[in-house]
């Protein structure tokens, strides 16, 4: 019975911790924590969600939300534009497009590239090699659904499991 005990204490901290750093909390590096807080897990709409929601009507709440989060992502990056890997959605697609063309101030850091790849639990091998790459300066570990790695070289790697 202790062992149960530990096995659920161990992903409970690991759930805990992963939570903790989705909202900014134990980074250190200022653009990731603007990256993680700002962009990727901005808990407001943008002004385009509505009217994409409903050119999108049939999809679930949690593709929603993967889409609201790249589009977030290309907002933020543009002009740069993001390199998709895995299955990809027709809506997917128009919220990064969407996301990337319109006009705002210019990223704090020059991202030279985007790379996200779609459910990494089915492309881990493919990850895993981003992961690696001394280029990607920072690369997150957003649970099973995606891995994002950001590139440019001027500024040192960081992995975060988010």
């Amino acid at each position: 019975m202790m062992q149960d005990s530990g096995f659920k204490s161990r992903v409970s901290g690991t759930c805990i911790a992963r939570l903790l750093r989705r909202r900014g909390f134990g980074i250190h590096s200022p653009w990731v924590y603007t990256l993680l807080r700002d962009v990727l897990f901005e808990p407001l709409p943008y002004y385009a969600f509505s009217q994409l929601r409903r050119q999108f009507p049939d999809r679930t709440r949690r593709q929603t939300a993967l889409d609201e989060q790249l589009f977030r992502l290309a907002h933020y990056a543009a002009p740069v534009p993001i390199h998709l890997i895995g299955t990809v959605r027709p809506s997917t697609l128009e919220y990064i497009r969407q996301g990337a063309a319109q006009s705002h101030p210019a990223a704090p850091v020059a991202i030279e590239q985007v790379v996200v790849v779609e459910d990494i639990k089915t492309h881990a091998d493919l990850w895993h090699r981003y992961e690696a790459d001394p280029a990607a300066t920072a690369t997150f570990d957003i649970g099973s659904h995606r891995g994002i790695a950001i590139y440019n070289p001027g500024l040192s790697k960081q992995h975060y499991k988010i």
